[in-house]
């Protein structure tokens, strides 16, 4: 009984630190276009991508042609009972970041004892990017890896009792993953590859032709969406998103240490300019963090590489261990899926890409580093746990380091908190009919307006561009009626580049000239927004 309690209280820990440093960083970014990327037919049906009609119901599958609807569907349900906000909004993620942690424990305490579970745990639950990433989920991932992990449980549950159900579980996890985002592929084939070339007679016994049957078809019911999407638009899946590319491949591998070492997300999240309206703490806990940053000093990274160095290096070391086959199963798996974001054009060259890899990663660290400490007798075990909570301490600096930058600095213009404001100022009173110049605040106004903010995307040229008559036509109809006001990004802060002086110009020469009525800042105080209308020249 005291040995269950303990199994069932290691992995307490770490999901608590994951759960509370998650909540901390919760409220400082607003909400990033593609973080809400889900939410756009919740909002605007016809936005979809494919999606049925039944009594004039229309009810989203996909949302791009590699991403499916089944986060807007989770999401229409929590929405329905929760006022859309940031909480609403990432509080679910991070619960789902949590079940994968849970998971994870479960396995790898299957596969390799408590001991090899708990290092696992403790990496993933401190690892700075697998928060981030969860946490604001603008990949998506935190779906991925919870239905990865849930597939894999149930996998070795089936393999271990050869009971039907785990393999429906399993196959049924996968295909929804699958539907969810179609990258879900880039693991599967490499722990099905891995199965293959190291575990060939388990494979061959336990894909019987019944087996293979139940489980293809749990699979297929899970995915049932995508496979419809792609048999009426014949394989678009596959031929709109899969091209080989090489010349990628020296930047993805550069993504690929910033993501393990935690560095990749400064300049994409955190306002860069120091000296620009810094603003100070606040709340017991923003004094905390920034003296605590302070006081450790610039923690812009953690010791994560050389701990993925030294894992890797042991887990080729161990050829005598009784896990050295399992270690070689997670380095595959590991390489494969990496090797495929790699060479796929347009992926594997962001953060919310690489993330994907895990948690293969701290499993391989975690079993690895166990096993090389039970071959030290006497003082194996204090120098791994001494090894690994300096490893979660670097990991957790790290993270403190963002949350200190978001509190001092503030978001960068992606995630900036003036969108908060924003919706406040706009309402059916200032303006019949918003118009959108620049990328990046449509969904986040659709969410904290629940829908209900009249908004059309702005006419503007594309860059060396002019426009053509009917864009012309289109223009004037907007620019001239008094009642639509516009919003842009100040300019040193656009999305695209140029975009407010394109339409500038289109506008002078259809006769037009703007008025500014108002700006909106963050919570530093730095303009972000600008409220405008047109008038005629000349009036």
């Amino acid at each position: 009984m005291l040995q269950r309690l303990k199994q069932f209280a290691a992995p307490i820990l770490p999901c608590l630190v994951f759960f509370l440093t998650g909540i901390a960083l919760l409220p400082y970014p607003g909400p990033q276009n593609d973080e809400l990327f889900f939410s756009g037919p919740l909002y605007a049906p016809d936005s979809s991508f494919f999606r049925l009609e039944v009594f004039g119901w229309k009810i989203p599958f996909m949302v791009m042609s590699y991403s499916g609807a089944l986060k807007t569907w989770l999401y229409a349900g929590i929405f329905r009972f929760l006022a859309a906000d940031q909480w609403s909004l990432r509080l679910p993620v991070l619960l789902m970041g949590l079940g994968t942690i849970w998971l994870t424990w479960c396995l790898v305490r299957r596969l390799a004892g408590t001991r090899a579970a708990a290092v696992t745990v403790a990496l993933l639950a401190t690892d700075t990017m697998f928060l981030m990433t969860n946490l604001f989920d603008w990949g998506t991932v935190a779906i991925q890896h919870l239905l990865l992990m849930a597939g894999l449980l149930a996998a070795h549950l089936w393999l271990s009792s050869r009971t039907t159900k785990h393999l429906v579980i399993a196959a049924a996890c996968w295909g929804l993953g699958l539907w969810d985002k179609a990258l879900l592929v880039w693991p599967l084939v490499g722990l099905g590859l891995a199965s293959f070339f190291l575990y060939p007679r388990l494979v061959a016994q336990a894909l019987r032709p019944r087996v293979l049957g139940l489980g293809l078809a749990s699979f297929l019911l899970a995915a049932a969406p995508l496979v419809w999407y792609n048999v009426a638009r014949p394989g678009e899946t596959v031929t709109q998103n899969t091209h080989l590319e090489f010349s990628e491949l020296k930047g993805k591998i550069e993504v690929l240490r910033q993501t393990v070492n935690a560095t990749s997300l400064y300049n994409y999240m955190i306002f860069q300019d120091q000296t620009a309206s810094p603003r100070p703490p606040r709340t017991s806990l923003e004094r905390l963090s920034v003296r605590l940053a302070s006081l450790a000093g610039d923690h812009y990274s953690n010791w994560m590489l050389p701990a993925w160095l030294v894992g890797f290096a042991f887990s080729l070391a161990l050829w005598r261990s009784s896990h050295f086959r399992l270690l070689l199963f997670l380095l595959l798996a590991t390489l494969v899926c990496w090797v495929q974001m790699a060479l796929t054009k347009g992926a594997g060259g962001a953060t919310h890409h690489t993330i994907l890899l895990w948690p293969l990663p701290p499993m391989i660290l975690g079993i690895a580093f166990s096993e090389v400490a039970a071959r030290i007798p006497r003082f194996g075990a204090p120098v791994l746990w001494t090894a690994v909570g300096v490893l979660c301490a670097q990991n957790l600096l790290t993270t403190n380091q963002y949350l200190a930058r978001f509190i001092v600095n503030g978001p960068g213009a992606g995630w900036t908190d003036a969108v908060y404001r924003l919706a406040e100022t706009t309402d059916h009173k200032t303006a019949s009919w918003y118009g959108l110049v620049d990328w990046g605040y449509l969904n986040a106004l659709r969410l904290l307006h629940e829908g209900d903010l009249p908004m059309f995307v702005t006419t503007v040229p594309a860059e060396g561009q002019s426009l053509n008559s009917a864009e012309k036509t289109e223009l004037t109809r907007q620019i001239s009626n008094p009642d639509f006001l516009f919003i842009r990004h100040t300019a040193d802060k656009e999305m695209f580049r140029g975009i407010n002086e394109r339409l500038r110009k289109a506008a002078a020469d259809l006769g037009y000239t703007e008025a500014l009525e108002g700006t909106v800042p963050d919570r530093n105080g730095r303009p972000v927004f600008e409220l405008f209308r047109f008038r005629k020249e000349g009036t």
